[in-house]
């Protein structure tokens, strides 16, 4: 048999789709495209809906005037591109006397928080939620570390740091810090988007009936 009388899949392939796509600019051919362009901005508009529902926690020092509004910036800047941030100020009064302990508290945030957005410091507050995340494991999973470069130099060599706790860690230059967290808690809760809605259509994560939520594997 001759090459020429083989049988070509693409020409083949072509000939069948030019015979059930009509021809451009019929209304037939219209309907096919808004159809496409519809299916593709419900889904489009899903993924919006769903990133907007992930929470992201942001953690660090409170002590001064600078550093919470250190804080404040950092979560603005991700509200302003339609990430859900929130501090732990709205929780947790430190002036206040009475109530939820600090670490109380942020047993109820890391767990109700998809993503933790967490600044290296050295006030009390911060040493708090530093030890209380560097022991509980299962939350690694959800913890952005942040630290200067020159002190993460510093520290790199001393495996005895509490550096090495943190899995994913991201050194900055201070003047970039805001925009540093916004790279990557963009990447983190887009991933996390990802997941979630392959394993709702694979039936699993949230679907699965043997899945454990937060608040009962910290438990362990």
């Amino acid at each position: 048999m001759s090459q020429s009388d083989s049988y070509d899949f693409f020409k083949e392939t072509k000939k069948e789709l030019e015979e059930q796509i009509p021809e451009y600019n019929t209304p037939d051919f219209k309907k096919i495209r808004n159809n496409i362009i519809k299916q593709l901005q419900k889904e489009e508009n899903d993924l919006i809906l769903l990133i907007r529902r992930l929470k992201i926690l942001v953690l660090g020092d409170w002590y001064s005037k600078e550093k919470r509004e250190l804080l404040v910036e950092i979560k603005n800047n991700l509200l302003k591109q339609g990430l859900y941030a929130e501090t732990i100020d709205k929780y947790y009064d430190i002036h206040k006397k009475g109530g939820l302990s600090q670490t109380q508290i942020l047993e109820t945030c890391c767990i109700n928080h998809q993503l933790i957005v967490f600044i290296d410091g050295d006030g009390k507050g911060t040493l708090t939620e530093q030890n209380y995340l560097c022991e509980n494991y299962v939350l690694h999973g959800k913890v952005i570390f942040f630290i200067e470069e020159q002190k993460f130099n510093k520290l790199k060599e001393d495996p005895s740091q509490y550096i090495k706790s943190f899995p994913t860690i991201v050194i900055h230059k201070k003047p970039e810090l805001s925009d540093t967290a916004l790279v990557y808690s963009r990447l983190r809760i887009y991933r996390l988007a990802e997941i979630i809605k392959k394993q709702a259509l694979t039936k699993k994560g949230l679907k699965n009936p043997l899945y454990q939520p937060w608040k009962k594997r910290l438990k362990r």
